[in-house]
């Protein structure tokens, strides 16, 4: 009996290791790389095949001579890699990749796929090898129910880390707090053997990995190296990110997430971002900045007198630790909102003069909500009838690549159609103004006349004639037909992916040839009964993104409830695989059948809600469990069928296991990957999840027909 649980235990410790192990590497990825969603997509594809190769290498552990001794030696070895991975990353960065330079996609591709191989082969390697394990001690305990231990863990390790750990440790005490966690249970399975030395040795790796977790102070030695030659001031975790403070030769820098938000001292900026677009109104009453606030551009607002000044900041924790940092100021009329700029202005009666948009480029889902036909349809009925809005994108400086004119001109005709009059000013950035009234490029004129003071943007910096040049050089570069950018066709996204790699002389070509390695190994898993897991999986992966980007689109980013999204998710694999025993053994293959036929209903359920959001206008609540039913009913399904296509499946437990799961991560990557990187930019949301109903009727097709047979 103690043996059974001690099984149990070690799988339930794996899935509550690997998805913690998964959420850190992930948000190190993301900061280390400063990335986005395609970021996310490769480390994810990454970590799946990698764990699909293990899981699917596991088969031939039953052959091993002292099979128990090495899952034990692997179970300890565990407890350590996910640490050391957060350490090689770090170092990668900043010995790989010289300071001040951009990594590529190749560079991202070869990194997450050589640091997560540890980490990733052991875990799917264990599950294999451990799910034997319950079978070889005759414990009865059927494959779907091993995975929905494996799963239980993973939905402790959501809860613990989402909700816990994120909001009171940084990024190494609470992986470390994860490993020894772990650590618990590999003793609990170090017990459960026969001999009394692997019980000693599993007590005495314990030790000293705690006196290691303990002695070494990974986390400033790695900070040391990422920002060579800065001193750093504040190294804080916020729920929304990773906030950096340093400070060099006097100029102090906030980083978030990798990202150089702002620095001290960058007058040009300030003055951008505030001049070109103040100096067209008359007398702006009130103005609405959205984010940028703290590097400068509040004092700039202020030489214009107006009434107010509402300032946005979607991470309430960059307000306090910039106040905190030397750069926060208090000024009067000026009122600090921490909250989504969306949801403000769906919310707020405030009518603006001017709403300036101190945004980066469209480069993740999260940031592109703000350069939508549907975020510019809100600011446009808050905007007075002389108002003005003003957002940037990075400029090409005196070339425009076709990259960047398919940015600029999604923006552009995006405007185009809520405002009458649109106009771009390339300077620093290629600042974008749209308004109700006509628009001039005589910026510098015009301050000039109302006696503003200001250092670069005035007649003897700014050349009005250079401007001009540049603007009909931009516009004539732009496409004839550019496409409108929208919250579920996010086709500037798209273009900012298009335009950043550009800058390595990349193409997707390397993502094509992820998505074939992916298919080949595949077809080498692959048969009649488990082609339903794939489509299964490639739906489950497809659908979440899907649903965490049409909630951000509702809410903006929430932390908390998008992390519980995510743990409904890992809730509902886990109770679908254990309810596999619901079925009975004589219909099971029309039970099978009728489970991919409800993933393809599935997809256009979802369609269905995405398309009936914007009709309605229901309470946040309401629509908030509306979103955790259909994630629940998403992963409950693809439980119910792994646990159905183990027992449909012929062969020892090694490969079923192995064959399952190895598959089930297969199309778990492939749709992570595709959906993020091709299908949601260039198909958008209807026809992708057109697609992914297709998929699973291709998939019951196909079973129906091999059932015939």
């Amino acid at each position: 009996m103690y043996r059974r649980f001690a099984i149990l235990s070690a799988l339930f410790g794996l899935g509550f290791l690997s998805v913690s192990a998964q959420i850190y590497l992930l948000r190190e990825f993301l900061y280390v790389f400063q990335g986005n969603e395609l970021t996310l997509g490769i480390v994810l594809a990454n970590w799946m095949l990698l764990t699909g190769f293990g899981a699917f290498t596991g088969r031939f552990s039953r052959q091993m001579q002292q099979r128990d001794q090495f899952i034990l030696f692997l179970l300890l070895l565990l407890s350590v890699i996910p640490v050391l991975t957060l350490v090689k990353l770090d170092v990668w960065r900043s010995v790989v990749i010289p300071t001040g330079s951009m990594a590529g996609l190749k560079e991202l591709f070869y990194t997450s796929l050589l640091l997560q191989t540890p980490v990733c082969f052991c875990g799917g390697f264990l599950f294999t090898a451990l799910s034997s394990e319950v079978s070889r001690n005759q414990h009865g305990i059927p494959l779907g129910k091993t995975y929905s231990v494996e799963s239980a863990g993973s939905l402790a390790a959501g809860i613990f880390v989402n909700f816990i750990l994120l909001w009171v440790c940084p990024t190494y005490p609470g992986i470390k707090t994860v490993s020894v966690i772990f650590l618990v249970f590999v003793v609990l399975y170090s017990f459960s053997l026969p001999s009394w030395l692997p019980r000693v040795v599993a007590l005495l790796a314990a030790a000293a990995i705690l006196y290691g977790h303990i002695a070494v102070p990974f986390d400033r030695l790695c900070l040391s190296l990422l920002y060579p030659d800065q001193e750093v001031l504040i190294d804080r975790e916020t729920p929304y990110g990773k906030v950096v403070v340093t400070e060099q030769s006097g100029q102090r820098n906030v980083y978030e997430n990798g990202l150089l938000l702002f620095s001290s001292g960058n007058v040009i900026r300030d003055e951008e971002s505030v001049h070109f677009a103040l100096a067209q109104v008359e007398y702006p009453r009130k103005v609405l900045l959205i984010s940028g606030g703290l590097s400068g551009s509040i004092p700039e607002i202020r030489k214009y007198h107006p009434d107010r000044i509402d300032y946005i900041e979607l991470n309430p924790g960059l307000l306090e630790i910039a106040e905190e940092a030397g750069f926060g100021r208090s000024f009067p009329g000026l009122r600090m909102i921490p909250m989504d700029a969306r949801k403000y202005l769906r919310q707020t009666d405030s009518v603006y003069d001017a709403i300036l948009i101190n945004l980066p480029e469209p480069s993740t889902l999260q940031l592109n909500r703000y350069y939508t036909d549907e975020f510019f349809k809100i600011v446009a009925s808050r905007l007075s009838p002389d108002g003005i809005v003003s957002l940037s994108l990075p400029t090409g400086s005196d070339y425009v690549s076709p990259e960047a004119a398919a940015l600029n001109a999604s923006i552009f005709i995006s405007l185009g159609r809520h405002f009458r009059y649109v106009l771009i000013i390339p300077a620093g950035r290629n600042f974008f103004l749209a308004s109700g009234h006509p628009l001039t490029l005589d910026v510098a004129s015009r301050i000039s006349r109302r006696g503003i003071p200001t250092l670069y943007v005035n007649p003897w910096y700014v050349d009005e004639s250079s401007l001009k040049e540049r603007n009909n050089y931009l516009m004539s570069r732009m496409p004839e037909n550019p496409r409108v950018n929208h919250d579920f066709r996010p086709v500037a996204y798209f273009c900012q992916q298009s335009y950043w790699l550009s800058h390595f002389s990349q193409s997707y070509a390397l993502l094509a040839g992820i998505v074939v390695f992916i298919l080949v190994l595949s077809f080498l898993a692959i048969n009649r009964v488990n082609a339903g897991l794939f489509s299964a999986g490639f739906t489950a992966s497809s659908s979440e993104v899907i649903l965490l980007l049409s909630f951000q689109v509702s809410f903006g980013y929430v932390y908390q409830a998008l992390g519980f999204i995510i743990l409904v998710f890992m809730l509902g694999l886990a109770l679908g695989s254990a309810s596999g025993k619901l079925f009975r053994s004589a219909s099971l293959k029309k039970h099978y059948l009728a489970l991919q036929v409800f993933q393809a209903v599935g997809a256009m359920i979802i369609l269905s809600f995405i398309q009936f959001l914007p009709a309605v206008h229901l309470n946040d609540m309401v629509l908030i469990v509306f979103f955790m039913v259909l994630a629940f009913a998403v992963a409950f399904l693809t439980g119910l069928e792994f646990s159905a296509a183990a027992v449909l499946s012929k062969g020892s437990t090694e490969k079923i296991a192995s064959g399952n799961y190895s598959i089930d991560l297969y199309g778990s990557a492939l749709g992570a990957l595709l959906t993020t990187a091709l299908l949601l930019p260039l198909a958008g949301v209807t026809l992708t999840l057109v697609i992914l109903a297709l998929l699973n009727t291709v998939t019951a097709g196909i079973y129906l027909y091999d059932c015939q047979d």
